[in-house]
């Protein structure tokens, strides 16, 4: 055998296993250890300060409801298959409007699926997606249902960024404020409003204003009703002194709306305010 055959011969047996064991991780049994390797993914490149992983808005409220702004549009398409990443949300708000605020609406796609879902924007938040693609957008909102929408010359500062992997997760889950409504006294004009289950709700709270009789006491039933509902058939009710304190009422999985009930007689209406627990 000559010396170029002999070499020849050496370099298979030292990186053939090596090629096969590419092989299988790629198109075999990528969990056997015996057969799968990990890829180091490079700390450098051309994408090195371009700023994908995070941008902020700063600009004044927008001038009317419903107005979607971009926050973090660059993650769209990321390579490779999907993976845990951790999307955080911050805010500073420069001047407040009288009735003006924004939400965060997050798209994310996992290979050829795309959903999307409103949330709370609060000034320091954090949840995990599994995604190939993210992307933040802000959506205008007037607080008060019942008041039209005010930014009234206000400004915010929105923050957006995205990591690979997970950290420890908050035990306060995401939110989804709804405007808070004004119900008449039984018997009134408007003594009730449904509100439709939200995207990935799985609770629930209320919170009433002190002039409600009860109020926040837990121990004194507050004249409001909250009515679980599917389609025109209840499914549980509660008076609202089940929330004081912010405490969750679970939603049973086919529930498709609240329904907010003031019984109370005149003079007394009711201003709630229904927060969803999200289950991301």
């Amino acid at each position: 055998m000559t010396l170029g055959k002999e070499v020849a011969e050496a370099l298979r047996g030292i990186f053939g296993p090596l090629l096969s064991r590419a092989l299988y991780s790629l198109h075999g049994d990528a969990h056997n250890p015996d057969l799968a390797f990990q890829t180091l993914e490079p700390q450098g490149g051309p994408w090195v300060n371009n700023n994908l992983w995070g941008d902020q808005h700063f600009a004044p409220l927008p001038g009317n409801a419903d107005i979607v702004v971009t926050v973090s549009p660059k993650l769209t398409k990321m390579h490779g298959p999907p993976h845990v990443h951790s999307v955080q949300l911050a805010r500073s708000d420069e001047t407040d409007g009288n009735n003006a605020d924004m939400r965060a609406r997050v798209t994310y796609g996992c290979g050829g699926i795309e959903n999307s879902f409103d949330c709370d924007w609060f000034h320091g938040s954090q949840f995990t997606l599994v995604a190939n693609s993210v992307d933040v957008k802000a959506v205008s909102f007037a607080p008060i249902g019942w008041h039209a929408y005010d930014p009234s010359l206000g400004s915010i500062a929105l923050r957006a960024s995205v990591a690979k992997g997970s950290t420890s997760t908050s035990s306060q889950p995401l939110t989804y404020t709804e405007p808070q409504a004004f119900l008449d006294e039984a018997g009134g004009a408007h003594p009730f409003q449904d509100f439709p289950t939200h995207d990935f709700a799985k609770s629930f709270t209320v919170f009433l204003t002190n002039d409600t009789p009860g109020g926040s006491n837990p121990a004194t039933p507050t004249g409001v009703t909250l009515e679980i509902m599917n389609g025109g058939n209840i499914l549980a009710v509660y008076d609202a002194q089940v929330c004081a304190g912010g405490r969750a009422v679970p939603l049973p999985g086919f529930a498709t709306t609240v329904r907010i009930v003031n019984t109370n007689a005149a003079p007394h209406v009711a201003l709630p305010t229904l927060v969803w627990f999200l289950g991301l």
